[in-house]
């Protein structure tokens, strides 16, 4: 072999790493921006990154939500080169889904207790996540997000039915849904305010939202770009763009999120509102996990 094919052929066997972990998911809550201290040290006491050094296609062990058991965890290339994203990476073997997919699931069922019969929305159809959630629960409704296509109906996309939705101006009737789910979406919504507006009108009396966004740390929502009054991209930072089911391209992102998040769920109508933070080493959830929950009063 030559020497560059023989570091290949080492690489690309996984080194497994053993966690002792917790017997549970661990989790703490905050509401409003004077917390952002505590969230902070929250991280720097729990984020359990994996062992210093791993490389990708290295793999740690411990167990999986999703699918239950003990499982082989796999590191997987950050899009684009760069530092390991932790929260996109650590592939289950056996199901499929990654950190943040299998951290969503658990922290959902954890936080929010649905039943099988509940109604819920979640603003994704055309990946794995989405199809994890539909054989846990039949009602489960996913939209994607197409200009090309009419807003409001079920399109075919490729080999699938996809219903095609604006988060911003949905089209289902007030006070449908026990759930809203919305991961990793917002940033991509130059109207979100719109968006919370949304999930909140057509939630029931006592339902509930649980999304996630990027986390930049801080106090205020950063807006890394906008629409000017012709309808035109105008960036304000580096255009950063995240990976798309429906676009090799990738979708433009608009804002990245700080604790201001929790009050504008607020001002959308949601009496409680807050943000967790959540770590599992038998879960394998390396931080950071940020997670932000909305509920509608009963």
């Amino acid at each position: 072999m030559m020497a560059s094919a023989i570091s290949d052929w080492i690489r690309s066997r996984p080194r497994v790493y053993s966690w002792r972990a917790p017997e549970e998911i661990q989790s703490d809550c905050y509401r409003a921006v004077s917390d952002l201290d505590s969230v902070k040290a929250y991280f720097r006491g729990h984020s359990h990154a994996p062992a210093t050094g791993l490389l990708e296609g290295d793999a740690v062990d411990g167990e999986c939500y999703v699918c239950g058991g003990q499982r082989e965890f796999r590191v997987t290339a950050t899009p684009g080169g760069g530092d390991i994203n932790w929260r996109e990476t650590l592939v289950c073997q056996s199901c499929g889904l990654m950190n943040r997919w299998r951290n969503c699931i658990h922290l959902f069922e954890a936080l929010l207790r649905p039943t099988e019969s509940d109604r819920i929305y979640i603003t994704e159809q055309v990946t794995p996540l989405y199809e994890a959630l539909a054989l846990r629960y039949p009602s489960l409704t996913g939209s994607e997000y197409s200009t090309d296509l009419p807003m409001g109906e079920v399109s075919r996309l490729g080999a699938q039915d996809v219903r095609i939705e604006d988060v911003t101006s949905l089209s289902f009737p007030e006070r449908h849904f026990e759930v809203v789910l919305s991961f990793d979406v917002l940033e991509h919504v130059p109207d979100f305010p719109a968006a919370l507006k949304e999930f909140f009108r057509v939630l029931k009396a006592g339902g509930q939202l649980l999304l996630t966004v990027p986390f930049n740390f801080g106090a205020d929502n950063r807006v890394r770009a906008r629409l000017d009054g012709n309808g035109e991209v105008e960036h304000l930072m580096p255009p950063q763009y995240h990976g798309d089911p429906l676009s090799a391209e990738g979708v433009l992102c608009f804002q990245d999120f700080g604790v201001e998040l929790v009050k504008n769920m607020h001002t959308a109508g949601f009496q409680d509102a807050f943000m967790v933070c959540s770590h599992s080493r038998r879960w394998v959830y390396p931080g950071p996990h940020i997670a932000f929950v909305g509920r509608k009063r009963a």
